[in-house]
């Protein structure tokens, strides 16, 4: 077993933990098969490299030496005689081959599912006919949950080492984000998320209180990310407001206004673009100057340009670039990693600018700067999911202008992406450009492309979506 391996077997089988841990901590007696089920589908959503086979051993919380004996418990129990099962043999199973038409009976009568959920067998069952699995529901679990304990918070003793502990962990996740697939991130930050409600229960000074609201508004803005990249725009939403609302409560100015700032680009897909517009000017009531009014200048930029506001959109546009060096945070430019706002960023928020505002040229201007500073910059500070989103409108740019040849260059990274990093964004913007190549001769290699590269490793809703014609006028190229 290579040494990456050995560190994802790990890091899945610490998911599985969590997600286990945390399952059965809300119930008051043994998990039913469909709570089974859904650890199941939470396990293979954080860890998709691993075999469905496995996920259902680790919901259960067996060892491979454990699952056999089950096995052959299993056996006795049904008087079904035994057969020569070997470790060799399930961790075969388990790293993707497939057992003989007894064996695949017999586990899944252990397991007490079908052959499909196993993944022993293929579902051909139409996309539309299909029961949804819930494998993501934690998301809209977790934005239910940190909205109600933040309507609390606005109605034993922690040291300052917990504390210390506490920030840095959510300065790493923050900083991870930029680099790392984001469901299994959002599982880790839920549980530091638990970890910060708990220690608001303990005996804490004002100061430690402010900085613990703080913690947990910052935890609830990278899952309100999070959701967004997994297109759940109503969880987004309620995190966002949860975000502001620990905001409030902390006095943290900057928080509020960033959790604005994530309102205003949720509104943004939802076509809203009225209240992108006011979400973003509310939240430099809060935030006046630095990279985080920035990016409330350019989140106002762009809901002008849907709108119509030509105007109001070029003169946000300068108003972003000039309050730009007047001052540092804590949230943008100390914890920095997903909240940081820096020129690639700034950049690549402008080409989309320029694409609502039918300017081709400067779109493909900003998106080749916003990729240039990304190339030259620190490796830590590289956010795939920029930088790949800065691509695709560079592609539609192109496409824009009539340069299938330009867009097939700029395509290159991006199919590059490996499925976990696919965000559900790069399928919709994808989209525009496949919309707009259809009319054009020579474009079926570029079409080809975009096709191949969504039906792959994008959630189903982006996936269905993408065979679907929009209107690159009202398509918002978030």
């Amino acid at each position: 077993m290579t040494h990456s391996s050995r560190g994802g077997d790990r890091a899945t089988l610490a998911y599985a933990t969590i997600i286990r841990n945390r399952t059965l901590a809300e119930l008051s007696g043994l998990p039913s098969a469909a709570v089974i089920q859904r650890m199941v589908d939470e396990i293979h959503a954080c860890a998709p490299q691993q075999t469905r086979f496995k996920c259902w051993r680790l919901a259960h919380g067996w060892t491979v030496e454990e699952a056999i004996e089950r096995f052959h418990a299993m056996c006795d129990r049904q008087g079904v005689k035994r057969r020569g099962l070997s470790e060799r043999s399930w961790r075969e199973w388990e790293a993707g081959a497939r057992p003989d038409r007894d064996y695949t009976d017999l586990l899944c009568r252990l397991f007490e599912t079908g052959p499909v959920q196993l993944g022993f067998a293929h579902d051909y069952t139409p996309e539309g006919l299909r029961t949804a699995p819930p494998a993501l529901d934690l998301i809209a679990t977790a934005a239910d949950e940190a909205g109600s304990h933040a309507e609390q918070a606005e109605a034993s003793e922690l040291g300052s080492g917990a504390l210390e502990r506490l920030r840095t962990q959510v300065i790493w996740i923050a900083k991870r984000y930029v680099s790392e697939p984001p469901l299994p991130l959002f599982v880790e930050m839920r549980e530091l998320q638990e970890r910060t409600r708990r220690a608001l229960d303990k005996r804490i000074h004002p100061g430690q209180a402010r900085e613990l609201y703080f913690l947990t508004g910052t935890l609830c803005g990278l899952m309100a990310n999070v959701s967004m990249d997994m297109d759940r725009r109503i969880p987004a939403d309620t995190l966002a407001r949860a975000a502001w609302t620990y905001g409030k409560v902390a006095g943290h100015a900057v928080l509020m206004g960033w959790a604005r700032g994530m309102q205003s680009s949720v509104a943004l897909w939802d076509r809203r673009y009225g209240d992108a517009a006011r979400y973003a000017e509310e939240g430099l009531t809060h935030l006046h100057a630095g990279s985080g009014a920035t990016r409330l200048h350019m989140l106002r930029a762009r809901s002008y340009a849907m709108m119509g506001r030509n105007r109001e959109a070029g003169e946000a546009l300068v108003q972003a670039a000039d309050v730009r060096s007047a001052g540092a945070d804590e949230l943008h430019d100390e914890i920095a990693g997903e909240f940081a706002f820096r020129p690639a960023k700034e950049r690549y928020y402008a080409a989309v600018t320029h694409l609502h505002l039918g300017e081709p040229e400067p779109a493909i201007e900003a998106a080749r700067e916003s990729l240039s500073l990304y190339a030259v910059g620190e490796p830590e500070n590289r956010s795939y999911g920029c930088e790949s989103m800065a691509s695709a409108h560079l592609v539609v740019a192109h496409l824009m202008e009539g340069d299938t040849d330009g867009a097939e260059d700029a395509m290159a990274p991006i199919l590059a992406l490996p499925p976990d990093k696919r965000i559900s964004s790069l399928g919709t913007t994808l989209n525009t450009g496949r919309a707009l190549v259809s009319a054009q001769r020579g474009g079926e290699r570029i079409t080809r492309q975009i096709e191949g590269f969504c039906a792959v490793g994008l959630p189903q809703r982006a996936r269905n979506a993408i065979f679907r014609a929009h209107d690159p006028r009202e398509e918002p190229m978030t």
